[in-house]
């Protein structure tokens, strides 16, 4: 899960600093002028090494580990903000500035289905794990809920989960509501609320039991499920700064803000507009490694099926694949 929101409302300010027959309408796009090589999302395809990105200037692509060049599985005339996939259909669901949800073959590049959102775009969706929910948020704050299964029908939220916000949707199929102080986890097949939990800070990601990452500006922390309690807290120490003159590393002690992660069974993977990755122990919150290899804000960051690496993606068009199960402590 991405706080991929976040990324794309801070985008201009974090650069100062540093074959279809389907009509699409089309109007000019927000952010392809400013940079329009920036990755923007990341999925996997495949157990590990094979995954599509996506960028600003309506660009999704197949990148494989260890190949230089990318094989570019369609071009839109749009900016696309989030993909998810699904593997039973093989099929991407891709959100744009102006055409809604689009939908496409993962193997042909060809669309489809389409989605309409008349209004505005949704920069995070999510999908549920049997492929039958798929979950957004648009930027006029309306909760998106469809029934995949159903000719994409909307699933209405009763009214009083309405003002709320739809932050994704966790292994069961429930759909993760934020406001008002907590998370409440609601279930469309039975129209009720399952669990409700007290916390504040924005979801970056959520395991299959239930831990969740969360992140507040600079800090992030871990809910561990089980003992429903928050289990440590912690934030990255410096900034890794890369001196180009003279080709090394240098940190300055200064934290800034973190903008997407990642969890595993046994790691917890942060980044943000530091550049850098760091791994810490999902156990007791031990900094294990830094990956600094990025040259700019990293956008979107993916675990693959078998949770043996992770990739992440940058602001730049920097795409970097890392072994998970690398034991090694880095930390220059």
């Amino acid at each position: 899960m991405n706080n991929r929101k976040y990324i794309i409302f801070s985008i201009a300010l974090i650069l100062v600093l540093s074959g279809c027959d389907r009509k699409i309408n089309i109007i000019e796009g927000s952010f392809t002028a400013i940079n329009p090589l920036s990755y923007t999302d990341v999925v996997y395809t495949s157990d590990r090494d094979t995954v599509l990105i996506s960028t600003f200037n309506g660009r999704i692509a197949e990148r494989v580990n260890g190949r230089s060049k990318e094989r570019l599985l369609i071009r839109l005339s749009d900016e696309v903000y989030s993909m998810v996939f699904e593997p039973k259909s093989h099929s991407i669901y891709a959100s744009t500035l102006k055409s809604g949800i689009i939908k496409i073959d993962a193997d042909n590049g060809q669309i489809t289905d389409t989605i309409p959102l008349r209004t505005s775009w949704i920069s995070d969706l999510h999908i549920s794990k049997n492929g039958g929910i798929l979950v957004g948020r648009s930027a006029d704050r309306k909760n998106y809920l469809w029934d995949l299964r159903n000719k994409n029908a909307l699933i209405a939220l009763p009214e009083s989960l309405s003002v709320l916000s739809a932050a994704g949707i966790d292994e069961a199929g429930h759909v993760i509501l934020k406001g008002n102080g907590k998370y409440i986890f609601w279930d469309p097949q039975k129209k009720s609320i399952e669990k409700e939990i007290t916390l504040t800070e924005k979801l970056a990601c959520i395991d299959e039991l239930g831990n969740m990452l969360l992140f507040s500006d600079k800090e992030f922390h871990l809910y561990n499920a089980f003992a429903d309690s928050v289990s440590f807290r912690n934030r990255h120490s410096d900034w890794p700064y890369y001196l180009k003159e003279q080709d090394t590393i240098v940190r300055i002690p200064l934290q800034l803000s973190l903008t997407v992660g990642q969890l595993t069974d046994e790691y917890i993977f942060t980044s943000g507009v530091d550049r850098s990755i760091r791994k810490w122990s999902k156990f007791d919150g031990q900094h294990l490694k830094d990956i600094i290899e990025h040259k700019a804000t990293i956008s979107a960051i993916a675990c693959s099926p078998d949770q043996s690496q992770i990739v992440s993606v940058d602001l730049k068009g920097g795409i970097l694949f890392s072994d998970i199960n690398d034991k090694a402590v880095d930390l220059e």
